[in-house]
Formats: C-alpha cells, sequence, structure tokens
C-alpha cells in the first residue's frame, strides 16, 4: 500500500507539472483490449476483455487517465490455498472499473508516429463477480483494489497500441465460519494489450 500511495504521489505532482506545459497537446480517444489475469499460488491464467476511454495531456512527457469497464478471468487450480469447498478447475469470472492514472514518456515523438512508456497507479472498484455462485458462504471484501502498471506501446497517425502489466495485491474474500470471518489476500497479475483511436489528434 505504502508503495502505490508513493507512485500515486509521484505521479500528481508531474502531471500537474505537464498540465501547466506551454502549448500542452490535448488527446482524446475510445480503446478496447484483451486480458489475461491469474493470481499466485492461486489461478492459471485466462482471457478478459476492457473497454473505456482516454485522455491524453502534453507532448513528449504527458499525463493520461483512464476510465475503463474490466472483465477479468481466471481458473483456479490450487483451492487448498484457497478454501476447501472450491473445486479445481472453478472458473473465476469478475467485473471492475478501472481508473489507471499514467505518466508516460515518447522516446520517438514525431507527428504522426511515437513510441512511448508510462507507468502509474490504478484504482479498480469490483462491481461484480461470481464469489456466490462459487461458494454462498464466500463474500466480497474490500471492493476498492490499489494496483500499479507499467508498459509501453506506439501511435501511429490515429491509433495507439500498447502493452502493460498490472499488479494488484487484492483482498478477495471473507470466510464465514462460526460467526468468525476471515480474509485473504492474493497477489493479482495482468497482462493487458489494448488498441485505441484518437478522436482528437
Amino acid at each position: 500500500m505504502t508503495f502505490f500511495r508513493r507512485l500515486c504521489c509521484l505521479v500528481a505532482v508531474i502531471a500537474g507539472l505537464s498540465l501547466f506545459q506551454a502549448n500542452a497537446q490535448f488527446t482524446i480517444g475510445v480503446k478496447v483490449a484483451g486480458n489475461g489475469t491469474n493470481y499466485k499460488d492461486l489461478s492459471s491464467l485466462a482471457a478478459g476483455a476492457d473497454a473505456g476511454i482516454f485522455m491524453r495531456i502534453g507532448d513528449q512527457f504527458y499525463f493520461q487517465p483512464e476510465a475503463c469497464y474490466s472483465f477479468k478471468r481466471s481458473k483456479i487450480n490450487n483451492p487448498s490455498s484457497f478454501v476447501s469447498e472450491v473445486q479445481q478447475n472453478t472458473e473465476l469470472r469478475q467485473h471492475f472499473i478501472d481508473v489507471p492514472v499514467l505518466l508516460g514518456y515518447n522516446f520517438i515523438n514525431k507527428e504522426n508516429f511515437k513510441v512511448h512508456l508510462f507507468l502509474g497507479p490504478r484504482f479498480g472498484f469490483r462491481i461484480g463477480s461470481n464469489l456466490k455462485d462459487i461458494d454462498p458462504l464466500l463474500d466480497e471484501n474490500g471492493n476498492l483494489q490499489w494496483a500499479g502498471q507499467v508498459g509501453f506501446g506506439f501511435d501511429f497517425w490515429r491509433f495507439t497500441l500498447d502493452a502493460r502489466y498490472d499488479l494488484a495485491s487484492d483482498k478477495l474474500f471473507n470466510k464465514l465460519k462460526d460467526g468468525q470471518s476471515s480474509g485473504n489476500s492474493f497477489t493479482q497479475h495482468t497482462i493487458i494489450v489494448s488498441l485505441g483511436i484518437k478522436f482528437i489528434k
């Protein structure tokens, strides 16, 4: 949590400076993405999808907030680290509203071709899952998810393509037992490949 808060502060400071750049460029667009998600020591990678909007402010250095709907799937392959009632190869399905707040740098910065690196925090809000379908005694716990993203990509004319790695600490579940609850925390790993188009270039 401390790392994510420091990352948020760094992004906020540099983003504030970029907003005051003279003649800062502004871009807005939409994007779709495929993702693959797993939880360490719990599940194997399974495919999901994202869709959303993004803004980009700045030129060589830029600030990029996004808002996306994200559907994430993973296959539970180690139920002993989870809860005993879960069967192996059960599919976990979750729905999020994700808000990445990214800083990027175009190390190739031509008018119609750019190559960039970026990083920043992501705030995720879990809006649904199939946890109770897996086991009626499971409850969602802690629907706000803190994460960090890092990636690279390129722009060609109005199109932008990027690949990113997302790392989140997720306290997914409360297991009710004799009136007591106990949470289980897992590290969520997600690979995301997205394609966007800019309405304002």
